[in-house]
C-alpha cells in the first residue's frame, strides 16, 4: 500500500478529531468498560484510534465482554470498503479549490504538512477546510485500521458472526467537518497544523491521560481542546450533540441486551457524555474494574 493510501485508511479510524485512547498498558490500568446491567447485560467500550506502541493489548476483559455479547456497535462501519468512501468525499472533485479558500500563509502550511506525508498537491487541492484539518490531525503512525483497538474488535465480530451495526454513518461524521462555517473551518485546520507541527503533542497528552485510566484526567483533557476561543463553540457539534445522537441509537440495542458499544473513549466521560444521558434515562451503568 502506498504512503497515500495508508493516510487515507488511517484518517477513518480518526475521523473524528479529538483522538482518545484505551489506556490498559500493561495491565496497570483498568479498560474503559463499563457494564449496563439487564436481563442481558451489555457493555460500553472506550476504544483506541489509533495503534500508538504505548497501547500495548486488550485487557481479557474487553474480550470476555464481547463474546457474552449478541450484537457489536462501533462508531462507524469499518469494512475494507469504507477507505475507498472515504477518499472519494476527502478529495471531492467538484469541491472549491482549497488554495482560494485560505490566506496564503496557510496555504502554505498546507502544502509542506501534505507534502510531509507523502500526498500529491493536486489532492490537497480537493480538500475542504474542515476535511482537511480532519487529515492533518491523524496520529503519526502510518498503520491499517485493522491494527487498531477498533479493528481487532470489529473483526473478531465478525469471526463470531455478531451481528454488526454502527451509530454513525460516515456521511454523518464527514459532514460534520465538511460543512463548518468557513471562519470555524479555518480555525480547526489552523489548530490541527500547529499540532501536527509541535509533533502531535496534543495526542500525546491526551494518549498519556487514557494510560492513566482515570475518566477525570481524560474528560479534562477533551475539554482543554476546545478551550482555545477559536474553536470553543465546536465542542457542541463535534462531542456533545454527537452524544445526544449515539445515546439515543445505542438505546435502542441496550434495552434490547447483549450489546457490545464501541466508540470513541471522549464520548463516554464527563457530565455531559453518553453515559450520563443514558443514566439519566434509567439505565444503570457501572465501571468494570
Amino acid at each position: 500500500m502506498t504512503r497515500p493510501k495508508k493516510r487515507l485508511s488511517l484518517t477513518l479510524s480518526v475521523i473524528y478529531l479529538f483522538l482518545i485512547a484505551f489506556p490498559a498498558i500493561n495491565g496497570t490500568a483498568a479498560p474503559l468498560l463499563w457494564r449496563v446491567e439487564g436481563p442481558r447485560p451489555s457493555y460500553l467500550y472506550g476504544t483506541v484510534h489509533s495503534s500508538d506502541p504505548r497501547l500495548k493489548g486488550m485487557a481479557p476483559s474487553v474480550f470476555k465482554a464481547l463474546d457474552a455479547c449478541q450484537s457489536f456497535h462501533p462508531e462507524v462501519e469499518l469494512s475494507p470498503d469504507i477507505a475507498g468512501q472515504m477518499a472519494a468525499r476527502l478529495f471531492n472533485p467538484t469541491a472549491p479549490d482549497l488554495e482560494t479558500c485560505l490566506p496564503p500563509p496557510l496555504w502554505e502550511r498546507v502544502k509542506v504538512a501534505g507534502a510531509s506525508l507523502g500526498l500529491p498537491e493536486l489532492l490537497l487541492h480537493r480538500l475542504s477546510p474542515g476535511l482537511a484539518a480532519l487529515l492533518f490531525a491523524a496520529p503519526p503512525e502510518e498503520t491499517d485500521i485493522s491494527a487498531t483497538v477498533d479493528g481487532q474488535l470489529y473483526e473478531h465480530s465478525q469471526a463470531r458472526g455478531l451481528t454488526i451495526a454502527a451509530l454513525e454513518t460516515v456521511d454523518e461524521q464527514l459532514n460534520l467537518f465538511d460543512q463548518l462555517k468557513p471562519a470555524q473551518a479555518q480555525a480547526l485546520l489552523v489548530e490541527s497544523l500547529d499540532d501536527f507541527e509541535a509533533g502531535h503533542a496534543q495526542l500525546d497528552r491526551l494518549l498519556d491521560a487514557c494510560v492513566s485510566g482515570d475518566e477525570g484526567r481524560i474528560a479534562a483533557e477533551v475539554e482543554a481542546e476546545f478551550k482555545n476561543p477559536s474553536v470553543h463553540e465546536l465542542a457542541n457539534p463535534l462531542l456533545y450533540q454527537r452524544n445526544k445522537v449515539m445515546a439515543a441509537r445505542a438505546e435502542v440495542y441496550l434495552k434490547r441486551g447483549g450489546a457490545f458499544v464501541a466508540i470513541g473513549a471522549a464520548h463516554l466521560v464527563g457530565p455531559r457524555s453518553m453515559i450520563a444521558l443514558l443514566r439519566s434515562r434509567g439505565f444503570k451503568i457501572t465501571r468494570v474494574q
